[in-house]
């Protein structure tokens, strides 16, 4: 608190001597509190948003000494704007596109007079969200990269954008059809493992188990079950006589449904 009251002399002292050389008035103690608590609450801001936070204040305050600061550290923040457009590039890169958004929104919305600012507006417009849709795809996050696309399509495009999206969705819609037709693969596959290990253990036993899950299946035979397990995401419908069974396997993401009447699939 000592600390803090000198703080305030030395500063009401500066500013006194300022609205003597500038013809403002000497800035108020509590106003100079204010400002110093804005500035520390700026500490992690991005630099748009303490530009438009520090203006609201030299609006608020035109007459006294202290808006000369407060200018001063509104260029401040405009300069170390150089390079985030940039960072933001290389944070998109690796994949944290939450974060590279708001600093590319920061930087068009309240400083698109500034070089970072403008290259960031109209990155916006496409680049940057496009880039995403692809990103997306190589990762095989297909559904995820299909969405992005799609939104892109409500902008202002121009002809050769329109079609760019286009075609990745087409890429979209091809990889999503060839992971069904693996995921039926997968399915039925594990499918015909189970009514294999089905049949062997009624052939050693003479009886099949009276109720069938995944989580049965590992107990069944803990050699095999990882590779029935993989294609299949529950086992429904499970019926067993005194010499045939029958159940349907889902597959892992739900798409097919493989029905099994006695180690026959009826799809």
């Amino acid at each position: 608190m000592q600390y803090f009251a000198r703080f305030l002399m030395v500063a009401i002292a500066c500013n006194a001597l300022a609205a003597c050389e500038g013809g403002k008035a000497p800035t108020p103690p509590t106003v100079t509190a204010q400002f110093h608590a804005l500035l520390d609450s700026l500490d992690d801001a991005p630099p748009g948003t303490a530009v438009v936070r520090l203006e609201e204040f030299a609006r608020l305050y035109p007459d006294y000494a202290i808006v000369d600061t407060a200018q001063a550290e509104i260029a401040r923040f405009r300069t170390t704007t150089a390079g985030d457009f940039h960072a933001a590039r290389e944070l998109a890169r690796q994949g944290q596109f939450d974060q590279a958004e708001s600093i590319l929104e920061d930087l068009a919305r309240y400083l698109p007079e500034t070089p970072d600012g403008e290259l960031a507006k109209r990155h916006l417009k496409f680049d940057f969200y496009f880039a995403k849709a692809q990103w997306l795809m190589v990762r095989q996050r297909h559904e995820e990269s299909a969405v992005v696309a799609s939104q892109l399509l409500d902008s202002d495009l121009s002809v050769y954008q329109a079609n760019q999206v286009e075609m990745l969705l087409d890429n979209a819609a091809n990889v999503d059809a060839a992971l069904i037709q693996i995921e039926h693969v997968n399915a039925r596959n594990s499918c015909r493992d189970l009514s294999i290990l089905l049949m062997q253990r009624y052939a050693e036993e003479g009886m099949l188990p009276g109720s069938l899950s995944l989580a049965d299946i590992a107990a069944l035979d803990p050699y095999n079950s990882a590779s029935i397990m993989r294609g299949l995401s529950s086992i429904e419908d499970y019926e067993v006589s005194e010499y045939s069974f029958s159940f349907t396997g889902v597959s892992k993401k739900g798409h097919h449904r493989i029905r099994v009447e006695d180690g026959l699939m009826m799809d």
